[in-house]
């Protein structure tokens, strides 16, 4: 090979080397499939679902946006769906779909979409709830768990540019040694917001036991998962969200 062809296509591959390197290092995008949930058949049924079906909302998280309710029902899930009602309350004529997976980190939720949950779909507001599992269970930092939700709102412009972005704060929890890393988290989470396309609102204050930073036991079932009070408050809270950024709601 002559020098000149070596000198042209060496930045080339420097070039390639670079954006596959984009990902934060602690972003590492893969399914899982943690016993009894069967991740990929939930999976292939929102790809499926969103041959045929175009949501004009979709809710993207983890357990917490998985027991809210709403479509599709797994049948073989075992996660319980203490929010059904609320769900349906909140979006009632509207079509939506739940893309919560039990157990996801942002890093899984990341390679959904990168295998094709939303590709054929613009909705008007893609709600996003996640990253309670990189902290609570992974241990990430709160600059850790940022970034990889910073990745996963860039990825998810990209699938859907038209539709906008609503980035809720991580919930409170009732363990103390989170308080502090979650808060740092949703701090930094929250620069992502321009109020254009991209919009973030903390619910922590709905959720928070008086005078506490931590979650009010009135509201959850367990550590992290809301029970059916908490899902009144969170539609509560999101219904307001969506009047002010969509105004076909």
């Amino acid at each position: 090979m002559h020098r000149s062809s070596l000198s042209i296509l060496l930045p080339a591959a420097l070039i390639c080397c670079t954006a596959a390197n984009t990902l934060p290092a602690s972003l590492k995008p893969e399914p899982h499939q943690r016993d009894p949930y069967n991740w990929q058949a939930r999976h292939e049924s929102i790809v499926e679902r969103h041959k045929t079906i175009k949501p004009e909302y979709v809710v993207i998280g983890d357990s917490i946006t998985h027991r809210w309710g709403g479509d599709p029902i797994d049948e073989d899930r075992k996660m319980g769906r203490p929010g059904a009602a609320y769900w349906d309350d909140l979006f009632q004529s509207h079509t939506a779909t739940n893309m919560g997976f039990g157990f996801d980190y942002v890093d899984n939720a990341y390679y959904r979409v990168q295998q094709g949950e939303l590709d054929g779909t613009s909705p008007r507001v893609i709600v996003l709830l996640i990253g309670t599992n990189n902290i609570g269970h992974r241990m990430d930092t709160a600059e850790q768990c940022a970034a990889n939700v910073k990745a996963f709102v860039q990825l998810i412009r990209k699938k859907c540019p038209s539709s906008k972005i609503l980035i809720l704060g991580i919930l409170p929890r009732k363990e103390e040694q989170l308080a502090t890393v979650i808060s740092k988290t949703n701090a930094l989470v929250s620069k992502l917001q321009n109020n254009k396309n991209i919009f973030y609102q903390d619910l922590s204050p709905a959720f928070t036991a008086p005078g506490s930073p931590l979650a009010n036991p009135s509201l959850f079932s367990d550590t992290v998962h809301p029970n059916a009070a908490g899902y009144a408050k969170l539609t509560e809270q999101l219904k307001p969200l969506l009047k002010k950024i969509d105004p076909k709601y």
